[in-house]
C-alpha cells in the first residue's frame, strides 16, 4: 500500500501548470455557502465578537475573496493595509472533511512600484503580487489547489479549487498569502484568516457543551506614509507592535464564573512569538496545530510560534477583570516587552446580560482525548530514510540588510529540488539551528510527528505542521509522504527569514 487512501485517479490527480487561466465554476453558486455574521458568542454588547464565518453547504464552499489596499484604523492612527476582503482578520472558513473549497480570488492591488525591475531571489520584491496558501491543509500542492508557486499579479483573478480528502484531520488551520518575496509584507499587513475543519475534538461532550471563541492574534504594521513598501519596519524582531485580537486593540472577553469556554487561537503574525498567559483563569491545553493532545494539560503559560494554532479550555474561577497577556521574554537575542492583549471579565454565572440560549460548559475532560485517526504513531521500523537540515544565516552584500538565511548552506532557489522522495516514503528529519534565533519551521501538505526537542523525547508525540527550532538547538520529527505528488516547500515562519532565503523545495514523485 503506497497510501492510506490510495492514489488519486484521473483528472483529480493531474498536474495543472502554474499560471493556468481562470476556469468557470464547477457548481452553481446557489446553496454553496452560509455566512455567519461577526457577533459576540455570549451576547453582551461590548464582548469581543468572533470573526465573520463562511460555512460549507452540501460539501461545497464557494466564496469570493480579494486583496486590496484597505483603510484601517490602528491604535497608532489611520493606516492603509494589504488585507483580504477589507477585513482584519479575514473571514473564518469552516468546512468538513471531504468538502471542496472554491475560492474566486481577485488581486485588486495597484501595480508594483518595482514592476520594471529584475527580481532577485531572496530579496523582498513586488509587494503587490500575491497568492493564497491554505496552511496545514493536507491537499494537492499542484495546479489550482494549494500551489504556492502561483503569482497572481495586480489586476488578475484566479479560481482556486481545493478538495479536502474524506478523512482529512479535523482542527484549526488558516490561510494567508505565500508569494516568495512579498509574503512577509502582506502577512505583516494583516492578510490572514482562520480555517476550521470540523470533527474530533468537537465531538468530546465537555467540549461540545462549551461556548466557542475564535481568536486571531495579529500585529499589523503599515508603511510610514501609506502602504508598506519596505521590510525595514518589520525586520527587527523587537520592532514595536500593537497587537490586535480579531482586529481589536485590547478588547473585552466575557466568561461566567464556573464556565468553561473553548478557545481556538491562531498566531497569524509575521515574526513574533506569543507566550500566552490568562491571569486568574484555569487554562487547559487540548490541541496544537489543530491536532488533539493525548490528554487535557493544565498550564499557566504556553508558546505560540508564528503560524501555530492551539485549542484551549478556559475556566472562569472568580469574578473580576483579568489580563490576557504576552509576558516579556527573549526571542533569541531580541528582548520583547509584555503585551496586554485583552481584558478577561469574569461575571456572575447568572448574569442577566447573557443570551438565553448561550452554552454553559462546566467540565474539563479528564480521560484520553480522541485522536485524528489518520495520524497514527510513526514507529522506528516504518522510517525509510533520515535527513538533516542545518539552519543558518550568512552575509551577502547587496541583499536586504546584507543578509541571506539558509538551509544546508543555501538560500532558496525555486528551480532547485532540495528533497526528492517517493510517494509512500516515511522520513525522519532533524533540524539543526546554528543561529541565535529560534526558527518556526513549517512544512506544507503533510503534517509531522514531533520526536524530540534538543535531544529530549517529547512523550506526547504531537502532530504539528509548524515547530519552533530553539536557538542553537535541534528538533527531530517524522512525516509520511502520502496521497499527493508534486512540489511544495518547507520554510521558516518568521516570514522575513523566508523572504530572504530560509526555504527549500520538496518534490514528491510516484
Amino acid at each position: 500500500m503506497i497510501t492510506r487512501r490510495g492514489l488519486l485517479k484521473g483528472s483529480a490527480a493531474a498536474t495543472v501548470a502554474a499560471g493556468i487561466a481562470p476556469m468557470p465554476w464547477l457548481v452553481s453558486p446557489s446553496n454553496a455557502m452560509e455566512t455567519i455574521a461577526s457577533q459576540s458568542p455570549i451576547g453582551i454588547t461590548d464582548d469581543l465578537p468572533n470573526p465573520m464565518e463562511i460555512h460549507s453547504v452540501d460539501g461545497r464552499l464557494k466564496a469570493d475573496f480579494f486583496m486590496d489596499a484597505s483603510d484601517y484604523s490602528l491604535p497608532s492612527g489611520p493606516a492603509k493595509l494589504r488585507i483580504f476582503n477589507a477585513s482584519i482578520p479575514g473571514p473564518t472558513i469552516r468546512m468538513k472533511p471531504g468538502d471542496t473549497l472554491e475560492l474566486a480570488f481577485e488581486n485588486r492591488m495597484p501595480p508594483n512600484k518595482d514592476a520594471g525591475e529584475d527580481v532577485v531571489t531572496n530579496v523582498p520584491n513586488r509587494f503587490n503580487t500575491t497568492n493564497v496558501h491554505y496552511h496545514g491543509f493536507h491537499v494537492s500542492p499542484r495546479g489550482n489547489s494549494d500551489n504556492v508557486y502561483l503569482q497572481i499579479e495586480p489586476g488578475q483573478s484566479f479560481n482556486y479549487v481545493v478538495k479536502l480528502p474524506v478523512d482529512h484531520p479535523a482542527g484549526n488551520y488558516w490561510y494567508h498569502p505565500h508569494r516568495h518575496g512579498s509574503v512577509s509584507a502582506q502577512v505583516a499587513s494583516g492578510a490572514a484568516g482562520m480555517a476550521i475543519i470540523g470533527g474530533t475534538l468537537d465531538e468530546v461532550p465537555e467540549i461540545a457543551a462549551a461556548l466557542e471563541r475564535v481568536l486571531v492574534l495579529q500585529a499589523p504594521i503599515p508603511g510610514i506614509d501609506g502602504l508598506l513598501e519596505s521590510e525595514k519596519p518589520i525586520w527587527p524582531l523587537d520592532a514595536e507592535r500593537d497587537f490586535l485580537v480579531n482586529g481589536q486593540y485590547r478588547p473585552k472577553i466575557y466568561i461566567r464564573k464556573g464556565e468553561v469556554q473553548h478557545w481556538r487561537l491562531l498566531n497569524a503574525g509575521d515574526a513574533q512569538f506569543i507566550p500566552l498567559r490568562a491571569d486568574g483563569m484555569e487554562m487547559h491545553l487540548i490541541g496544537l496545530d489543530g491536532n488533539p493532545l493525548p490528554k487535557a494539560e493544565e498550564t499557566e503559560e504556553f508558546l505560540l510560534a508564528p503560524g501555530n494554532r492551539a485549542n484551549l479550555l478556559i475556566k472562569g474561577v472568580k469574578t473580576g477583570t483579568y489580563a490576557l497577556r504576552r509576558p516579556a521574554f527573549m526571542q533569541g537575542k531580541a528582548s520583547l516587552p509584555e503585551e496586554h492583549l485583552a481584558d478577561i471579565i469574569v461575571i456572575a454565572a447568572d448574569d442577566p446580560r447573557v443570551g438565553k440560549d448561550v452554552k454553559f460548559g462546566k467540565s474539563i475532560p479528564t480521560g484520553d482525548l480522541p485522536k485524528n485517526e489518520i495520524l497514527t504513531d510513526i514507529s522506528d521500523d516504518e522510517v525509510t530514510n533520515r535527513r538533516k537540515f542545518v539552519l543558518g544565516v550568512k552575509d551577502v552584500s547587496g541583499f536586504f540588510d546584507d543578509t541571506e538565511f539558509t538551509i544546508n548552506g543555501q538560500g532558496f532557489d525555486p528551480r532547485r529540488d532540495d528533497v526528492v522522495a517517493k510517494l509512500g516514503a516515511v522520513e525522519e528529519w532533524t533540524l539543526i539551528n546554528t543561529t541565535p534565533f529560534p526558527h518556526p519551521l513549517h512544512i506544507h501538505v503533510n503534517p509531522f510527528q514531533v520526536v524530540s526537542i534538543n535531544g529530549e523525547p517529547d512523550e506526547r508525540k504531537p502532530w504539528m505542521d509548524t515547530i519552533a527550532v530553539p536557538a542553537a538547538g535541534t528538533v527531530t520529527f517524522r512525516t509520511r509522504f502520502v496521497d499527493f505528488t508534486g512540489r511544495y516547500v518547507m520554510h521558516c515562519h518568521i516570514l522575513p527569514h523566508e523572504d530572504t532565503g530560509m526555504m527549500i523545495n520538496v518534490n514528491i514523485e510516484v
